[in-house]
């Protein structure tokens, strides 16, 4: 455990691709199910897909959410080559693409999904050229832009989508962060975007230009704790939430409806857990759940509307596999999925739609390829 923080730590400044080289060889998957292979399956009005970026294995894991038990079932054809260490994965507003950051080829995979079979194929051109170290890849709501962050060059490169195709359009726009940005976030109304950056413990600021898709800084950058990893804006676009990789904290910071700006909240940063890695706030906007890496566990935490402060549910943290990367929550936040990247799976949880407790589910993970390091959930129909 000491060697892999060290590791961790001394590659920071180059990138988080070399990480799993650090430990695999002191781990291996641990109690993990082999997810079930669809063989024949239509895509149904209500159905949720689970999509993986694997970074060690150089692949994109899909799977199906059986909505009854919250088993994932991987679908034929998968995993999905991508580029080499690919670390981010986003799909389009519409459903209709998915785009994967390649940080080892500094480049940006995508697919197209077939509506029918829910099934990947490459979108022509792909993979796009994105600049050095693409860490993070964010669609604008309208399906219109990308937005890429490049942690060794401090900026945020701005693509065009073809609606058609799916192609990415270089532009010649970018935008210029702090030093080592990791994770880009844009508002749900598609007015505001945020970059953390890991070196500076702050987070940028920016207003959309809605027609251009140009970043535009709106005021200082906020302070946080230490080292701020990954970031996520509640469905009201009220209040945005910091994980502090360095600390043991969630940084919480009122968004300012009118310039995007922020304010830390009374109260913030909030204990978590060790090592803190990613935030997501769940689509009801009543609970906030943090994968803490050096933990093992998920902490799980109520919200208040008003306020935007956090309660820590009882019986956080919830255990997970080893080293929890990522975590997100289905529609209607009936289930809870974390990709554990030092165990090469996702856990599974029930979620208490009163209370926001976490129970594992019967299968408590399904088999990933090896270093799963980021989760995208996207649903078909209302």
């Amino acid at each position: 455990m000491q060697f892999m923080q060290c590791h961790l730590s001394a590659i920071r400044r180059t990138g988080f691709i070399l990480f799993w080289f650090g430990f695999t060889l002191f781990s291996s998957p641990l109690h993990a199910d082999i997810a079930p292979l669809e063989q024949s399956h239509s895509l149904s009005p209500l159905e949720e897909y689970v999509y993986s970026a694997n970074q060690a294995a150089h692949n994109l894991s899909v799977y199906r959410i059986d909505q009854k038990s919250g088993d994932l079932i991987q679908l034929s054809g998968s995993p999905y080559k991508t580029g080499k260490f690919p670390v981010s994965v986003k799909v389009s507003p519409d459903r209709r693409f998915v785009y994967v950051t390649n940080q080892g080829s500094d480049s940006i995979t995508g697919f197209q999904v077939n509506n029918i079979t829910g099934e990947l194929t490459s979108i022509k051109g792909s993979p796009f050229s994105a600049g050095h170290y693409p860490d993070a890849v964010m669609i604008s709501p309208d399906g219109r832009f990308a937005y890429i962050a490049n942690e060794d060059d401090n900026l945020v490169r701005i693509f065009q989508i073809n609606q058609q195709s799916g192609a990415l359009l270089p532009t010649e726009l970018t935008a210029k962060t702090g030093k080592h940005p990791i994770s880009l976030m844009i508002s749900p109304n598609g007015r505001f975007a945020y970059v953390s950056n890991f070196d500076d413990n702050t987070v940028s600021s920016y207003r959309i230009n809605q027609q251009s898709g140009a970043l535009i800084p709106s005021g200082a950058a906020a302070a946080t704790d230490g080292n701020p990893i990954y970031a996520a804006v509640s469905p009201d676009n009220e209040f945005i939430y910091v994980s502090n990789y360095g600390d043991v904290t969630v940084s919480a910071f009122h968004i300012d409806p009118e310039s995007g700006a922020l304010s830390e909240i009374k109260g913030s940063p909030f204990e978590s857990g060790m090592r803190p890695y990613s935030v997501t706030v769940d689509s009801s906007g009543r609970f906030v759940y943090v994968a803490n890496w050096g933990g093992h566990d998920v902490s799980a935490f109520t919200r208040d509307a008003e306020s935007g402060a956090l309660t820590k549910i009882e019986g956080s943290p919830y255990l997970s596999d080893w080293f929890p990367y990522a975590v997100v929550t289905s529609q209607h936040s009936k289930y809870a999925y974390v990709a554990n990247n030092g165990s090469a799976n996702i856990s599974a949880y029930k979620i208490n739609q009163e209370t926001g407790q976490l129970t594992p589910q019967l299968h408590k993970s399904f088999a990933t390829g090896n270093g799963p390091y980021s989760l995208a959930i996207s649903k078909f129909g209302d």
